[in-house]
């Protein structure tokens, strides 16, 4: 497996997408997409963090009230993703590019890493 991914942002998702071993077009978990992209545990867990992070906006009680705790917190966690994405391309010998969104943070194909 060769090519483009996008990292993303999504509530109850996996942040990554990229092709399947079937050729289908599918988000991953930050697990599954260390497996399939050969990243390292390190790496990983960074990812599962900063998804666990955007993961714990969500309002279950009023789920359009979900947001980070302040304007200066979104813009830490959309930049960490940013360096992130930056890892994968680095890390991956699958990886060509990494489209980054943070969830509408950047329009598709705005921010390419």
């Amino acid at each position: 497996m060769q090519g483009d991914i996008s990292m993303l942002a999504g509530f109850f998702e996996g942040p990554l997408f990229h092709f399947d071993e079937d050729g289908d077009w599918m988000n991953h978990s930050p697990t599954q997409a260390g497996e399939d992209l050969r990243l390292s545990t390190e790496l990983v867990a960074d990812l599962a963090a900063w998804d666990d992070e955007y993961q714990a906006t969500y309002d279950d009680d009023y789920p359009p009230d979900s947001r980070f705790p302040s304007p200066e917190a979104r813009a830490a966690w959309v930049e960490r993703g940013k360096e992130l994405a930056a890892r994968i391309k680095q890390e991956s010998p699958f990886v060509t590019s990494v489209d980054y969104q943070a969830n509408g943070s950047y329009k598709n194909g705005e921010c390419v890493i």
